[in-house]
């Protein structure tokens, strides 16, 4: 028997899946840089793509502070509760406390969030949900996250220069100029110490003559904090966010933790708005419906570990001790690439790196020369050239140093 169709529908052969509408979405670059990575066959290859830590021999080590904390949060722990949709308020304290020190006090907006990067989320959505939604200003190069988490959001956001990778400079003046075209009640989404991803830091002087420009034309910071500890310590690498809440009666701050602790799978991070006092409640309500139509609720237990080893001043001197270790490895690693280019071939290509900070730099290459480190070397970095120097160990530095000299010497 033949069951007839009814006019005007389609047979089911020929019926479309929904999911074939689904439009192509553009790959992360940090992301795609460790696929290809994996999928590469060779044994000799280099890995200098995802932003996290390794020690001389490539572990990204369990810092003993947080093992010790982790236990003790074992033998305490009374809950798996939830928590409030802004997450543990003592946490928050203690973070904004750390980082602004006595000035922090309840004129700030605070929410425990998975990582910075929910941070960022929340506070897109809701600059993009304002009845005149600002335009968000981004120095480029920037984090790679920015643009998608900005775009997911429906957030106006546009591009100031910040640095010339192929002439291994700042853009500074650029960048000034480029603020020119920013209104008033915009946002400035800047980058505090080592998180750019090209190594290249604002000189004191400059910074301040940033602040000088935001304030005249009435342009709100928002700092992103991902690497404090990585710079000069803990307390001076606060000084940028400092800075910006002694002077803003509005600003915005984007924090993670997974570099300073370790803790990167653990995902501990907090989102601190600082409001005027008529404002502060409307915004703890309009943060917190945020956080419940997403995330809903943060996970827990890497904030957790922070806030005990705050608490406690013998957890909280191991972990600086830690954290001190960790910063002056990535520092004698920017060393060592100098001086083994020195050694090796008496040329100064990537001298600039010995005078930046973090884990990150841009190499000076073009994408042709890019193409060519990963397929003639097996070297990846991120596109755009960024690498991560604090997953060299000792014979790798000689391995990029004769690669970079084969690609950009005389052909």
């Amino acid at each position: 028997m033949v069951i007839p169709q009814a006019e005007g529908t389609v047979p089911p052969e020929k019926e479309l899946a929904m999911f074939e509408q689904v439009e192509d979405y553009p790959v992360d670059p940090i992301m795609i840089g460790a696929d290809y990575f994996a999928q590469d066959p060779r044994a000799d290859k280099l890995n200098l793509t995802v932003g996290i830590y390794q020690d001389a021999q490539g572990q990204t080590p369990v810092l003993q502070a947080v093992k010790l904390a982790e236990q003790r949060l074992v033998d305490t722990q009374a809950s798996k509760s939830y928590l409030a949709l802004t997450g543990d308020a003592e946490y928050c304290r203690l973070l904004g406390q750390e980082i602004f020190g006595a000035t922090y006090d309840d004129s700030w907006v605070a929410a425990q969030t998975a990582g910075g990067a929910v941070a960022l989320r929340v506070m897109a959505d809701l600059l993009a949900q304002i009845p005149k939604p600002p335009t968000v200003w981004l120095q480029t190069p920037t984090y790679g996250n920015y643009v998608p988490i900005l775009t997911a959001a429906q957030a106006r956001f546009a591009h100031v220069p910040y640095y010339d990778a192929i002439g291994r400079k700042m853009t500074f003046d650029q960048m000034m100029d480029g603020l020119k075209s920013a209104k008033s009640d915009d946002v400035f989404l800047m980058q505090g110490v080592c998180h750019n991803p090209t190594g290249a830091e604002m000189s004191a002087e400059q910074f301040d003559l940033l602040l000088d420009v935001l304030a005249a034309r009435g342009i709100i910071p928002w700092i992103d904090l991902a690497y404090l500890g990585f710079a000069q310590s803990w307390d001076d690498d606060c000084e940028m966010a400092r800075k910006i809440a002694a002077r803003f009666s509005e600003c915005i701050v984007c924090v993670t933790l997974s570099k300073s602790f370790g803790i990167y799978r653990d995902r501990a991070g907090a989102l601190l708005v600082k409001t005027r006092p008529s404002d502060r409640e409307r915004m703890q309500r309009a943060v917190s419906a945020i956080v419940r139509s997403g995330a809903s609720h943060a996970p827990d237990h890497g904030p957790s570990v922070v806030r005990t080893i705050f608490q406690n001043a013998g957890l909280k001197r191991i972990w600086l001790d830690e954290l001190g270790q960790m910063r002056r490895r990535v520092a004698e690693v920017r060393q060592q690439i100098v001086a083994t280019e020195q050694a090796m071939f008496g040329t100064n290509t990537l001298a600039y790196i010995a005078n930046q900070s973090g884990m990150f730099s841009l190499l000076p290459l073009s994408d042709a020369q890019e193409t060519e480190l990963t397929r003639d070397h097996g070297i990846h970095v991120v596109k755009g050239g960024r690498v991560n120097v604090a997953r060299l160990g000792p014979n790798d530095i000689e391995k990029l140093i004769r690669a970079m000299s084969v690609i950009t010497g005389p052909q």
